[in-house]
């Protein structure tokens, strides 16, 4: 079964390293996206046009874009942050988790969040390509798209805020423990 084997693979040197392969990757590309979505124009944050649930909000918001092409380029760039924080999520996840012994509820646990994390990466993805969508006519696309959009926004919105949450209390747990 996956689970078992995500539990010693990858090794924690190939985990290291697809950590820090996350962190370059981030390096390289928040800054670009960030700076393509700002220069776009775009009326208002990622997040209140992720969880919009409106395609009319959507089209008002496009019309008042100042340019729409660097917003794309900011949409695409984003594919490469969804890996890095994929990456990271993984690798962070099985490198805590296995902090603790083998069969634990914390090392399941563990394996478990990393699978979480990916998962929020491919939501994302597909989050992205109803974005995509919606550029490809956005003054008449259908409201469906935005709807559905929005949905592996709030999805994908939870999984990280559960992996993240996890990460942290996991961390501190075995800091905490490993001290007594």
């Amino acid at each position: 079964m996956i689970l078992e084997k995500l539990s010693t693979k990858p090794s924690n040197k190939t985990l290291k390293r697809l950590l820090l392969l996350s962190i370059i990757i981030f390096v390289i590309v928040y800054p670009i996206m960030g700076i393509s979505f700002m220069l776009s124009g775009f009326p208002v944050d990622f997040t209140t046009s992720q969880l919009s649930f409106s395609g009319a909000k959507l089209k008002v918001w496009y019309a008042q874009t100042a340019d729409l092409n660097l917003y794309t380029l900011a949409q695409c760039f984003d594919y490469g942050f969804m890996v890095s924080y994929g990456l990271l999520a993984f690798s962070l996840a099985l490198l805590i988790g296995r902090k603790y012994e083998e069969g634990s509820k914390w090392r399941m646990s563990g394996i478990i969040i990393a699978i979480i994390g990916i998962l929020a990466a491919i939501l994302d993805a597909s989050e992205n390509a109803c974005i995509l969508i919606t550029l490809t006519n956005p003054g008449s696309f259908p409201d469906i798209i935005a709807i559905i959009h929005s949905v592996f926004a709030l999805i994908k919105y939870l999984c990280l805020i559960i992996a993240i949450t996890w990460a942290l209390i996991a961390g501190v747990y075995y800091l905490v423990k490993k001290r007594t």
